[in-house]
């Protein structure tokens, strides 16, 4: 009887307490773990990748203007070219507002010569200028900017007017 009484956990005898992860032979702890989780690095950077990939081709190339309608031209589709824009502000380099007339032919120049090397490994024949004006802007600033870039030395193989397309066409 003093053998039941010991498994029992009477007042002589050793109590055990039973813990389900742990074993009184082997109480030893899982190793750890020391390797880098790329998994979340590569999720993060495949969303991003999505979404740069969706946003990008809905940015436009300098600013929006209210263009003037088409009356007759043919539509020029080249290569890369450089856009500026005029509106009451000034003369706009895709994003940048340029007033005066040494830095716009600076930023001008620049823009151009990048086009310039873009067009000659398309072979073609030189970069365009697309100059987009807003049609409530007066015209003696889109002649003025024109002016410009006429009387500079910047090369280029032409200047082009933006404009919209009637609605029935």
């Amino acid at each position: 009887m003093a053998g039941a009484n010991h498994r029992r956990g009477s007042s002589g005898s050793k109590k055990h307490r039973h813990v389900p992860y742990k074993n009184d032979r082997s109480v030893k702890p899982a190793p750890t773990n020391s390797e880098i989780n790329v998994t979340p690095l590569v999720d993060v950077c495949l969303v991003l990748l999505i979404i740069f990939m969706v946003v990008t081709p809905m940015l436009g190339r300098g600013i929006d203007v209210k263009l003037p309608l088409l009356v007759s031209a043919s539509q020029h589709k080249e290569g890369d070219q450089v856009f500026v824009s005029v509106n009451d502000d000034g003369a706009w380099v895709e994003t940048d507002l340029f007033t005066e007339k040494d830095l716009f032919l600076l930023r001008l120049e620049e823009d151009l010569k990048v086009a310039a090397g873009k067009q000659l490994a398309n072979d073609a024949k030189g970069p365009i200028l697309f100059l987009k004006g807003d049609k409530s802007t007066d015209w003696g600033k889109v002649k003025t900017v024109m002016e410009w870039v006429t009387s500079s030395n910047v090369q280029m193989q032409d200047i082009a007017l933006v404009v919209d397309l009637p609605e029935n066409t």
